[in-house]
């Protein structure tokens, strides 16, 4: 009775392993330990919800660091993205392409709004350049 129960506690174990991913190969979408897809979608929403805050050159200036850190994660995407494989290359091309017009007309936004294109327009002029690396 008791070899019964740890067998289906094994295969039980199995199954949520098999489900859960645990033991299938690596995505062709990570490298470095990152899944460069969801590092873009992740990228892009945080700008857009660091963004929806920016209202005044006060929160631009709150805003600046968090901008900045957003960049940085451009920039691991692009050391990272070499290690991909060409297929992975091309999906990440095509979601850089889908999010292109929405990160260029915020950094357009951003740019005109007195004060703050000063403050924080050179940050989403960088994250455009990185972006169309990824193209």
């Amino acid at each position: 009775m008791k070899r019964n129960k740890i067998l289906m506690t094994l295969t039980l174990l199995a199954m949520v392993s098999v489900a859960a991913g645990c033991g299938s190969s690596v995505s062709h979408l990570e490298t470095g330990g990152i899944n460069a897809n969801d590092l873009l979608t992740n990228l892009t929403d945080k700008t857009t919800r660091i963004l929806s805050n920016v209202y005044n050159e006060e929160a631009a200036k709150a805003a600046l660091p968090q901008l900045e850190a957003v960049n940085d994660g451009y920039d691991r995407l692009i050391d990272e993205v070499g290690d991909l494989s060409p297929n992975a290359k091309i999906e990440l091309s095509e979601q850089a392409r889908r999010a292109m017009p929405g990160l260029k007309d915020n950094a357009r936004r951003m740019n005109s709004k007195d004060g703050i294109g000063d403050i924080i327009g050179a940050e989403m002029n960088k994250m455009v350049t990185k972006l169309s690396k990824l193209l």
